[in-house]
């Protein structure tokens, strides 16, 4: 998780030499959040693909820590009702507030 961080602030190349150790931490946050939560994580072109609909977007910070900013996340997933989501994690700003932008996705409407 702490990888993620680092390579969200200073870029991938200048924390890691090899991409998959980046793929391998994010497959364990949504490892994590896919045990905690019962909504499916999915791409945005997913949901495009889909056709699903948004049914909210909202951004989701921590001052703490990306373990706290992840825990905040699913508190918010397991309160709500939305079968899909997306997340972008999103650069730590200059008070070190962790970031996330989350949408949550519904069917499709016939």
């Amino acid at each position: 998780m702490n990888r993620i961080l680092l390579v969200l602030m200073f870029g991938v190349s200048s924390a890691f030499a090899d991409d998959s150790i980046v793929s391998s931490e994010a497959s364990q946050v949504e490892r994590e959040l896919a045990s905690e939560v019962a909504a499916k994580q999915i791409t945005k072109a997913q949901a495009d693909e889909m056709e699903l609909n948004r049914a909210d977007t909202y951004e989701v910070t921590s001052t703490v820590s990306v373990e706290n900013l992840e825990q905040l996340i699913a508190e918010k997933l397991q309160d709500s009702v939305m079968p899909f989501y997306s997340i972008e994690f999103n650069d730590p700003n200059k008070d070190n507030e962790y970031r996330a932008t989350v949408v949550e996705y519904f069917g499709k409407v016939e």
